[in-house]
């Protein structure tokens, strides 16, 4: 590296090693090679230094000495060893490059040529191995190289994979001295796989000078690409304005010295040059279009290249050809959002704002549909027609609002664009709904735009929203003050000829928020409490408006046709005093289907608390339960609870049939009181008449109820496990307190099959009642523990019947001799007792030896004993029990998180009940059923004494009227946090939705901004590097 030619010598007389590496894998000859010493280099070949060693990059001797550019010391290795010199020609770096490449590639034709010289003793021909070396040194302007290629059996028409020549590369990076040398008569016109001669790739990189020297060479203008286009076509496309200049002024002035006479003889000529072009033939070239018809005006417009145009328009361009869309270049300018462009075109010819493509739109569409709102303002501002209609019957802001273009719409309506059609029944809001863009939504309703407008299927904006689900469009339009509007139904139910309505669900615009936006379907019941004073008011009124969420009811009127009724949900079935209208009709003649669609219903199963605990549905609630629930609950409950005591009374004061005293101390056979049909030796105390009656007549009364509901619910009836299990008790308490014999009749005892029955029916009674009172907010919330328990247990049960058959089956076969496991279906009764601890461990392992049901057969029989029973106790008592205790407490835990949504999910269920179980005389009671409920909160403030006890007592049993102070002042406080809660959630949504606005504004100012940036620095031919992510 140093050159230090003593200390060398040195080394190497003391025989050091000449071929030694360093951390790059670099010897002595390939460093000496890179610092250029030709003494060093003779030197360390005299010392037989190796010529084949590789560094790092796999580089030899020869690759360094020709990428450097050193001929002396490649001559200097080929006189050292000629044939490992000829050998590594063919090796290749770590880059895949021979040396005879990097000598081209470098730009060293002396160099070149020694390689040259040595190729030729090479078995491989440089020509076959090396591809398109001529194409990089004329891409690169190497002449001097490319005559040496040449010379050393080169072809300068060589074409790569893209059918390209040397020729056609040079051209284009505007080598003229190379092009000077490979053009040739048979290549001037050569097309590579695009169809581009070497003319046109010159004219598309502005190389002017051989552009100039081809067409001085008779290069052929009258040629056309694959896509079909001229070299003024390529000039145009590529902004290369001194080329297309040249072009176009050359034509003109051949054309002034062309004479007719030689104008017809080049017309007869089979070949034609720019020289024999005539006047219509430079204007023909001009116009010339592509293969998708458009002309150079078309595509120097849709860039904005203004100098271009002018250019264009000097030499006879027509700006109003239009392509096979029928577009203008106006068209395509605007559609680009090249106002420059669109200016000019306007300036040169008015006309063309009124010409439409083959979709009927005009410029002012297309700017409109791409969101170029400066374009928009100029098309305005020079006349454009605002209201024009494409072949979609589409005006530009309808364009505009479907594209989601904001600002384009503000400069639309700001310059007097309609916002709506009285004859468009799909206004610009629907299309804004229907693509979800909640900002221009918020524009329009600004604008004034009609909010409850129905389209063409009588869906509103919100349906619109909805159906697509554009959550925050939907959000848009429910803030507005006109939101009732959109709240109001449009289904129409048909009436048959008994004035039924047709089997249909309701479709209410409430509904469909409940089941797609639930945050949506708070702001409307938000919306639905109003207040009439300040909440510190003492006269202050709360309303609650149930016209929505208590749909049950529609109008009743005639049909279109005049020959039938119907159904209509537009019209309120209230009257002016907020009560049923005469002709109200449930929308349904099955009250099942009513009570499990309704509102409350359906948040209840998708747990929707926050719905639920809601002001207005805990309004509702109180409302239908003030109103017949409590009524009919506690009163069926009443009767009930006198019927089940009184059945109890009855079993409690009759003896069992196998518990009566015969004369002698002994006692009767069950079986006494079916065979004999009088007993008058049999004296025993009967139950009091009165239980007996009041058993039969309210079991009576009872059961003509299930008949009727069944009459009414049909299959529904069937289908409830509830109304099983209230026949059975019924049908067998009549069974049960029925003399079936005049024994029975005369002593009060029961046949045997009356009192089995009356012990399924005290059972079946009381768990009854359990079940009723489970719709009680107090105590209901226990009973659910106690369901999800036995649904865990059940789930578990498998798992738990395998344990005890293993065991009881274990303890059959060794404790057989005793009575509680001598029968395989003792043994599993006896086994599951134990589990709870009644092990009588005594009784089993230490009983009397003598006796044969108590002793053990010996110790292996006795330590076997041992052994299960000890497995037993670890398992069954202990392992499983706590197993089963934990999911018990795991399900008490699920409720507990749950018991806010299960206590209203209760009164909803028990509500609804009553009013489908009733609905025959609620239809008839048309004062049930209101669409508004005011509340006093501060009506009632003061209360001691008896009056607060009362107040807490009802309250205890849900009994409290909406009106009560204990249930209003909690009620009050619940609405003002909510109301509070709600407020400033809403602030913060509005102040997001604004900085939302603010950075779509300024991010589509930024887009418009880098692309008018891009066009400045394209047209000035400096290239921009943006990164991929880069819109």
């Amino acid at each position: 590296m140093k050159s230090n030619i003593a200390a060398l010598d040195a080394l190497i007389k003391k025989k050091a090693n000449v071929d030694a590496e360093d951390v790059n894998q670099m010897t002595p000859l390939l460093l000496a090679c890179v610092h250029g010493s030709q003494e060093v280099i003779q030197m360390l070949i005299k010392a037989k230094s190796n010529t084949t060693k590789r560094d790092q990059r796999l580089n030899t001797v020869f690759h360094i000495v020709a990428l450097r550019g050193e001929p002396e010391y490649l001559e200097m290795m080929m006189e050292n060893d000629r044939l490992e010199a000829i050998k590594a020609l063919n090796k290749v770096n770590n880059e895949g490059k021979t040396p005879l490449r990097l000598a081209v590639e470098g730009n060293h034709p002396q160099t070149l040529k020694k390689i040259l010289e040595l190729e030729r003793q090479n078995s491989q021909k440089w020509m076959v191995r090396e591809k398109e070396l001529i194409h990089f040194a004329a891409e690169k302007g190497y002449l001097e190289v490319i005559k040496e290629l040449v010379e050393g059996g080169g072809n300068k028409n060589e074409l790569d994979s893209e059918k390209t020549l040397p020729l056609h590369l040079a051209a284009q990076r505007n080598r003229l001295e190379v092009v000077e040398y490979l053009l040739e008569e048979e290549n001037r016109e050569a097309t590579d796989d695009y169809g581009m001669t070497p003319l046109m790739l010159a004219v598309s990189q502005d190389s002017l000078e051989c552009v100039k020297y081809l067409i001085g060479q008779g290069a052929c203008l009258d040629v056309s690409d694959k896509d079909e286009r001229s070299p003024v076509h390529i000039g145009a496309k590529y902004n290369a304005l001194q080329s297309v200049e040249y072009v176009l002024q050359y034509l003109e002035e051949e054309k002034n010295k062309s004479s007719e006479s030689a104008r017809m003889k080049t017309a007869k000529s089979h070949r034609r040059t720019l020289r024999n072009i005539i006047d219509e033939e430079k204007k023909a070239m001009v116009n010339k279009s592509d293969r998708d018809q458009n002309s150079p005006m078309h595509i120097v417009a849709s860039n904005g290249y203004l100098e271009m145009m002018t250019l264009l328009y000097k030499y006879g361009a027509t700006i109003t050809q239009v392509n096979e869309d029928e577009e203008t270049a106006l068209h395509r300018a605007a559609h680009s959002g090249q106002t420059g462009a669109v200016r000019q075109l306007i300036n040169w010819d008015k006309r063309l704002l009124l010409m439409k493509d083959e979709m009927g739109n005009s410029a002012l569409h297309l700017a409109a549909k791409m969101g170029h709102d400066v374009t928009t303002r100029v098309l305005l501002d020079a006349g454009a027609d605002k209201e024009a209609k494409n072949s979609f019957q589409q005006t530009p802001l309808q364009v505009s609002v479907e594209y989601g273009k904001l600002e384009t719409c503000q400069q639309l309506v700001q310059k007097g664009a309609q916002v709506e059609s009285p004859s468009d029944a799909r206004t610009v809001l629907h299309v804004a709904a229907f693509f979800g863009y909640d900002t221009i939504a918020r524009f329009l309703l600004q604008m004034g735009v009609t909010i409850d407008r129905r389209d063409e299927k009588g869906r509103t904006a919100l349906d619109v929203a909805c159906e697509q689900g554009k959550k925050e469009v939907a959000r848009a339009l429910l803030e507005t003050d006109e939101w009732r509007a959109l709240m109001i139904p449009n289904d129409v139910i048909p009436l048959d000829k008994h004035k039924r309505p047709v089997n249909r669900k309701r479709k209410t615009p409430f509904r469909t928020l409940l089941a797609k936006f639930p945050e949506l379907a708070s702001l409307v019941m938000d919306k639905c409490v109003e207040r009439n004073k300040e909440e510190d008011d003492l006269t202050l009124c709360i309303a609650h408006n149930f016209e929505f969420i208590d749909d049950t009811y529609m109008l009743r009127t005639v049909n279109e046709e005049g020959e039938g009724e119907q159904l209509i949900g537009y019209k309120s079935p209230y009257t002016e005093e907020f009560k049923l209208h005469k002709n109200a009709q449930a929308y349904s003649s099955n009250y099942d289907k009513i009570y499990k669609n309704h509102p409350l219903k359906l948040m209840a199963n998708a747990e929707k608390l926050s719905l639920l605990s809601h002001p207005l549905s805990m309004a509702l609630l109180k409302c239908k339960w003030n109103r017949l629930g409590r009524v009919m609950y506690y009163s069926a409950l009443s009767i009930y609870l006198v019927f089940i005591i009184s059945l109890t009374e009855f079993v409690r004061h009759t003896k069992a049939p196998y518990n009566v005293k015969n004369g002698d101390d002994s006692y009767y056979e069950s079986v006494f009181f079916e065979e004999n049909e009088t007993c008058p030796q049999i004296i025993t105390t009967k139950p009091d008449f009165i239980w007996k009656r009041i058993v039969q007549i309210l079991a009576i009364c009872q059961i003509g109820i299930e008949f009727f509901q069944l009459y009414q619910r049909k299959l529904a009836y069937l289908t409830n496990w509830e109304n099983w299990i209230d026949c059975f008790i019924y049908s067998t308490a009549l069974l049960t307190v029925y003399d079936f014999s005049e024994c029975s009749s005369s002593s009060g005892v029961r046949q045997n099959w009356q009192w089995l029955l009356a012990a399924l029916c005290i059972f079946f009674g009381w768990i009854n009642l359990l079940f009723m009172i489970r719709k009680m907010p107090r105590f209901g919330i226990f009973v659910v523990m106690f369901v999800d328990i036995v649904k865990t247990f059940f789930r578990f049960f498998p798992v738990f019947v395998l344990f005890i058959i293993a065991f009881s089956s274990s303890f059959y076969v060794i404790l057989q001799n005793r009575p509680e496991f001598s029968t395989i279906f003792l043994s599993p009764l006896k086994t599951t007792v134990m589990m709870i601890g009644e092990f009588e461990f005594t009784g089993i392992f230490h009983g009397d030896s003598s006796s044969h049901t108590e002793k053990m057969f010996g110790p292996a029989h006795m330590s076997l004993a041992y052994c299960l029973f000890f497995f037993f106790c670890i398992i069954m008592t202990i392992l499983l029990m706590n197993l089963l205790v934990g999911l018990a407490v795991d399900d008490i835990k699920g409720v507990q998180e749950k018991a806010e949504l299960r206590r209203l999910a209760m009164q909803v269920e028990l509500v609804l009940q009553i009013e489908a179980s009733f609905h025959i005389f609620i239809h008839r009671m048309k004062r049930y059923a209101v669409s508004r409920y005011a509340t006093f909160p501060h009506g009632k403030l003061h209360k001691t004494g008896f009056a607060l006890w009362w107040t807490n007592f009802r309250k205890r049993f849900g009994l409290n009227t909406s009106s009560d102070s204990d249930a209003d002042l909690a009620y009050e406080y619940e609405s003002e946090f909510t109301s509070e809660l709600r407020s400033n959630l809403q602030m913060q949504r509005n102040r997001l939705q604004t900085l939302q606005e603010n950075v779509d504004v300024m991010y589509e100012k930024q887009v418009r901004l880098e692309a008018l940036i891009r066009s400045l620095a394209k047209g000035m031919g400096i290239i921009i590097e943006v990164e991929d992510n880069d819109s």
